[in-house]
């Protein structure tokens, strides 16, 4: 059985591990800050706002300290007025029983 512990050390593991994203806007790779980051459930949901008029959004991409791709979306969004939210999420599934 597995304890609500390791779910929860995983889950905050994983929180941590991400540490930038690195935004592709009209060709060019921006390197842009967290807005926000929750854990919903057994998902880490990590939140990237670009400001209004930031241009075509080709890629984004959540990478750790030391530069490696833990997820990555190809997209074309247009630039938008009211700007633009980029959610990552990383989940977890444990095989097993959840002990109390």
């Amino acid at each position: 059985m597995v304890t609500q512990i390791v779910i929860d050390r995983v889950l905050q593991f994983l929180k941590e591990m991400p540490k930038k994203a690195v935004v592709t806007i009209d060709g060019q790779d921006l390197i842009k800050s967290f807005h926000s980051q929750e854990v919903v459930e057994n998902t880490v949901k990590t939140y990237v706002f670009l400001e209004d008029g930031h241009g075509q959004v080709t890629t984004t991409k959540l990478v750790d300290s030391q530069g490696i791709e833990l997820d990555r979306y190809s997209t074309s969004i247009q630039p938008s007025e009211d700007g633009l939210m980029i959610l990552f999420t990383l989940s977890v599934a444990l095989k097993g029983d959840v002990q109390a």
